[in-house]
């Protein structure tokens, strides 16, 4: 009998569970689209109560389909959209709020506050002098400090800011903060387990990566609240068991979505690539034991903690992507994604024509979180196709430029890199992914990469891989990219796409 072990993914497009045994077989899967909730402009929410209805009931469909039943599992892991968060009241779990997602940028006006402020700018300046003494990576990071969006501590900070019941509460020692993997142990063990994991915890914007602990500046500076925040923990702590499917479960790994997918692409060595194109666009780099921190405008993350050794990762991310496709689907502009394979084999380009996709504004190296979307170069002989393709190619160019910013920091030749997620089943965006970036694209046959990390984090804390070389056997490769000879054209187009840009940067003042 073959180990099963439950793989639970809740992502911002979908939830999804994989029942997978040791021998990397899909015995039963099951997913439902989540709920987005828009309740104004630049709000993104899900309804924690909808969310927990539809995680067990993903649980339970994909056990079903798999004709087992949680008695017959090894153990259950778990991989989380990073950022997202809730607060909770602590003597009844009466939740204050929806959860404001990552893709939120209603904190937008206290970034640019915080950001701009004598504070902010004394701690770069006091940093860079730091580093030029001392060349300690940690003052250079600090020179680089810049909130962003995407960070929950600027989005807590709205929060605390318009919910003043939160601060009452919190004078009665009656608040609990979580982002998404917090809140869902928390639920799944009945209120036993306050953690965060600390691949989840790196991406918040007030953890500390140089003393693996939360960082004092966050908490006396934005005036952060300690006594909410749950312990950090390793991704292989024990996080405890869970009844909610039947008989109880061990919960045996948790990790942040981009740490799954970089262990699910077997990206372990230093330096090693991987690009997931989902909701968002990822770009991780392995930087091993060493923290990063050349990269302006990004954070350094913890990839992983597993048996006591931790790895770093860099990103360069792009807040749009996926969610573009959806959001042709949802305005009618297309009926289905193989709509898209028509629009692109059309033989007319879309001129001068691009779009910029900044629906949670712009990330690295422009960082604008107040950048608008829009089409720019419409004409009289302008289509709905070409508008679309324009929307595709977008999608290209803010990856390229991602890579060449992080490329820029990077000294190392890169030669491919991995890529998974729903969008990079399009090969023309695959294709010209590799005209971007000069990169072989390297495509696995097994889809569900990030699934395939929680299994590989399972298998490694259970002892049926002893190491992370045990698992290079396992790798079957689909389909491998090369530039096909349009990369000057690709990257020319790019470079007028950057210039596009930056005529939508600071709609939002």
């Amino acid at each position: 009998m073959k180990d099963k072990f439950i793989c639970l993914d809740i992502g911002t497009t979908t939830i999804r569970c994989l029942i997978i045994d040791s021998d990397v077989k899909i015995l039963g899967s099951s997913f439902r689209k989540v709920k987005l909730i828009y309740p104004e402009e630049g709000g993104v929410e899900i309804d924690p109560t909808w969310l927990w209805e539809n995680v067990v009931a993903v649980v339970n469909d994909a056990l079903y389909d798999a004709k087992i039943c949680s008695a017959d599992v090894k153990s259950m892991g778990i991989c989380t959209q990073r950022g997202t968060f809730i607060t909770w009241k602590k003597d009844t779990g009466e939740h204050f709020h929806n959860f404001i997602t990552w893709k939120d940028v209603r904190s937008r006006n206290i970034i640019e506050d915080w950001n701009d402020s004598v504070i902010v700018k004394t701690i770069r300046l006091a940093s860079r002098l730091l580093y030029l003494v001392t060349r300690n990576g940690r003052y250079q990071a600090g020179s680089k400090l810049k909130m962003a969006c995407s960070h929950a501590s600027s989005r807590l900070l709205w929060v605390l800011d318009k919910i003043p019941m939160i601060k009452e509460e919190i004078q009665k020692d009656n608040v609990m903060f979580g982002t998404l993997d917090t809140w869902l142990i928390y639920k799944l063990t009945k209120g036993k387990t306050f953690v965060t994991d600390i691949s989840n915890a790196s991406a918040t914007g007030f953890f500390d990566p140089f003393t693996l602990e939360w960082g004092s500046w966050a908490i006396n500076i934005l005036k952060i609240p300690s006594c909410i925040l749950p312990p950090v923990v390793d991704n292989d702590y024990e996080f405890g068991t869970t009844d909610v499917f039947g008989s109880p479960v061990e919960i045996s790994n948790v990790l942040a979505d981009q740490s799954a997918a970089m262990l699910g692409s077997q990206c372990f060595k230093e330096n090693d690539l991987k690009l997931t194109i989902g909701t968002g666009a990822f770009i991780n780099k392995n930087t091993g034991n060493n923290i990063d921190c050349h990269l302006e405008g990004m954070y350094p993350l913890v990839g992983w903690k597993l048996k006591d050794k931790i790895t770093f990762m860099s990103e360069a991310p792009c807040s749009d992507c996926g969610s573009l496709i959806e959001w042709m689907k949802e305005a009618g502009y297309i009926q289905n994604i193989a709509d898209l394979n028509e629009i692109i084999n059309e033989r007319n380009e879309p001129e001068e024509l691009f779009f910029v996709p900044a629906f949670s504004g712009l990330g690295p190296p422009i960082n604008d979180s107040k950048a608008a979307s829009g089409f720019i170069g419409i004409q009289p002989t302008t289509t709905k196709n070409k508008m679309m393709k324009a929307v595709m190619e977008s999608i290209i160019f803010r990856v390229g430029l991602a890579y060449n910013t992080l490329k820029f920091s990077s000294n190392h030749d890169f030669k491919k890199i991995c890529v998974d997620g729903g969008v990079s089943n399009n090969d023309f965006i695959c294709q010209q992914i590799a005209n971007a970036t000069d990169l072989d694209v390297e495509k696995a046959e097994f889809e569900e990469i990030t699934t395939l990390g929680i299994l590989f984090s399972c298998g490694l804390s259970k002892g049926l891989w002893v190491n992370m070389a045990d698992l290079n056997q396992l790798k079957v490769i689909r389909k491998i990219y090369k530039s096909d000879g349009n990369s000057t054209k690709c990257q020319e187009k790019m470079s007028k796409w950057r210039t596009a840009a930056e005529r939508f940067s600071s709609w939002y003042d």
